[in-house]
């Protein structure tokens, strides 16, 4: 699995449950209960540590993109099923933000996250 080979985490025995469902199910899910706020936050998926994987119903197999972000949610799974759900929850997103983007490199697409935004999600583990 390229996660494993990528990070050196421990392949988990079975795969998470896959649900494609609207933007707002998705939030609920996150704990964002205000339709505004989701709206905002533009979340298009979600691992709920019940071994499930939320995905907006958009989501298409065939395109790269959103591979990335099915690829971005199992990176988390990985890193609950390794033990490192109490880490801080900027740190486990950098490493998904920075997986992700190698994964669309690897692929001759574009990354998704920015330098800055990473390092400020670490940042913001600093002191917790």
């Amino acid at each position: 699995m390229w996660i494993n080979i990528n990070t050196g985490m421990i392949p988990p025995d079975e795969l998470p449950n896959l649900v494609l469902t609207e933007r707002q199910n998705i939030c609920l899910q996150f704990g964002i209960n205000n339709k505004k706020q989701c709206i905002g936050t533009r979340l298009a998926g979600f691992y709920n540590k019940n071994n499930t994987i939320y995905l907006h119903t958009s989501f298409d197999h065939s395109q790269t993109i959103d591979q990335s972000r099915l690829l971005h949610e199992l990176i988390h799974y990985v890193q609950w099923k390794n033990g490192d759900g109490n880490e801080c929850r900027g740190k486990l997103e950098a490493q998904a933000y920075r997986l992700q983007d190698k994964w669309l490199l690897e692929r001759n697409e574009p990354p998704r996250s920015d330098a800055f935004t990473v390092m400020m999600l670490e940042a913001a583990c600093e002191d917790a």
